[in-house]
């Protein structure tokens, strides 16, 4: 047996420990079987890390995020193939190892006569705890078809996120008025073309079988000519029901109180404070 450094024990060691909001389910390899305690070790980020987390083109594409989900979640072996359901949960868990349980957030205050923001601390733990115990539903039925389902993987949702960006350059192109009107026509007509295509891959990465009196579809080709010509009230309706969805495993907003200067000057009392976990500034050392 070789010889271990010296500097072996001052190596990290995993600061908390993550149950997944999915509790494991949609992995290729389910990571918290591996763990001897049923939960996920996170360790805390290396100045590598942090340094991949303020390179632009690393986030745009998602790579960063990938890299530093490996180095502080070893037991995850794809982060690509991670659900997005779980994605959120593994970035505060990484934060709060690397930085701590409390996160300050600067919050605008609507109402006053010059812009204004106070400054508020978010308990992590708290929004951790949140996200547990809720169920990502596998089926939705609708009429006499049964739609089989699986949430998107962050490989996806950031191919996704990297169309719906260029759509929104499209829109910028048809805001300057320097452009030609057929130019911008032009541009308006290839950008509601794929947006529209993305929208339906976007529903036919979640769908994974169709099951019918008659039998079972699983065959991507034939699901995705299934919505090509079906009618509209059943994309709708699949597309609404993978909405809700959503919404329910989205972090919801947190209300904290406006301190009584601001209220005697015209302020609310209380407001929502948003909480989007971007990982540009989430990730920025204190």
């Amino acid at each position: 047996m070789e010889n271990q450094s010296v500097l072996s024990k001052y190596k990290r060691q995993p600061k908390i420990y993550l149950n997944l909001p999915s509790g494991g389910k949609f992995y290729k390899s389910n990571p918290m079987e591996k763990s001897g305690s049923g939960e996920l070790p996170i360790y805390s980020m290396t100045a590598k890390d942090e340094l991949l987390m303020r390179t632009p083109d690393a986030l745009m594409n998602g790579d960063a995020t990938a890299e530093v989900i490996k180095s502080c979640c070893p037991l995850i072996t794809d982060p690509w193939d991670i659900p997005m359901i779980d994605l959120d949960a593994i970035l505060i868990a990484i934060r709060i190892a690397t930085y701590g349980e409390s996160m300050d957030v600067e919050v605008p205050i609507m109402g006053l006569e010059e812009p204004t923001t106070e400054k508020t601390s978010v308990d992590l733990r708290e929004v951790l705890d949140s996200m547990q115990g809720k169920e990502w539903p596998n089926t939705f039925k609708y009429q006499d078809l049964t739609f089989h389902m699986k949430p998107l993987t962050y490989k996806q949702s950031t191919g996704f996120y990297q169309s719906t960006y260029e759509q929104q350059r499209l829109t910028g192109l048809l805001q300057r008025e320097d452009v030609p009107d057929e130019d911008k026509l032009k541009a308006f007509k290839e950008g509601f073309k794929k947006l529209s295509a993305v929208t339906l891959d976007m529903i036919l990465s979640q769908v994974i079988a169709i099951e019918t009196p008659d039998g079972t579809e699983s065959n991507p080709s034939a699901i995705r000519d299934f919505f090509n010509n079906t009618d509209k009230d059943t994309f709708v309706a699949v597309e609404t029901h993978l909405e809700e969805v959503k919404n329910n495993w989205t972090i919801k907003p947190r209300r904290i109180k406006v301190s009584q200067e601001l209220v005697d000057k015209g302020a609310p009392e209380e407001v929502n404070v948003p909480l989007m976990f971007d990982q540009s500034s989430f990730f920025v050392s204190r």
